[in-house]
């Protein structure tokens, strides 16, 4: 039975240790985000100047990825597209953090009194340990507009969504796949509400 308990305490502990990113997802749209069967979108990235990015170069295809498994079609050949999904993404921030652990320690607490009088141990006092680190605000943002709105100065957007994650990996190109499903884990999402997502991770970054 100790052993059944133990083995189950160890998958427990395994469990809570395993890696995962934390992420919050914003969105807004309109309803004609849920009409998206078969309307054409292409991805740029946003602002223009990353476009040509060698980074974005290897987003672009994943994010193409999503937005045809939610229902769109994307074709980045198409002349005049229904809509143009705009893409920003990157590090916005970081914070120091810090925290203090405490542990007994052990030793003699003098002779005991009886049959030997042999030394009485137990706790005389606690250690402090104090570890220090930085984390990183990661971002995805994504904003559908009509396509023959976008140059214009009031853009008609069918859809906004952007999803945030903090942690020690002060790259987005470290968690760029876990970061990217949080925001399409239920898309379109609650509109005009954050929802809160944990993400599997293997640990990399």
């Amino acid at each position: 039975m100790k052993v059944l308990i133990f083995i189950a305490a160890m998958l427990v502990l395994a469990a809570c240790s395993s890696p995962s990113i934390k992420a919050n997802v914003t969105a807004f749209y309109t309803p004609e985000v849920n009409d998206t069967v078969g309307k054409t979108v292409v991805v740029r990235a946003h602002p223009e100047a990353k476009e040509s990015s060698l980074e974005f170069i290897s987003y672009r295809p994943k994010i193409a990825q999503k937005l045809r498994l939610v229902g769109f079609e994307v074709d980045e050949n198409v002349r005049d597209p229904d809509y143009i999904a705009f893409v920003s993404y990157g590090v916005n921030g970081r914070e120091q953090k810090s925290s203090t652990s405490s542990s007994p320690y052990f030793g003699s607490l003098g002779v005991g009194v009886g049959v030997g009088r042999g030394p009485v141990f137990g706790g005389i006092g606690r250690s402090y340990n104090t570890q220090t680190w930085e984390e990183y605000s990661r971002f995805i943002s994504i904003d559908i507009v009509e396509a023959d709105t976008a140059r214009s100065n009031n853009p008609v957007r069918i859809y906004e969504g952007k999803v945030q994650s903090v942690g020690k990996c002060p790259t987005l190109a470290g968690v760029f796949d876990q970061v990217l499903d949080a925001l399409f884990e239920d898309f379109p999402g609650a509109n005009g509400k954050t929802t809160f997502l944990t993400i599997p991770w293997d640990g990399s970054c």
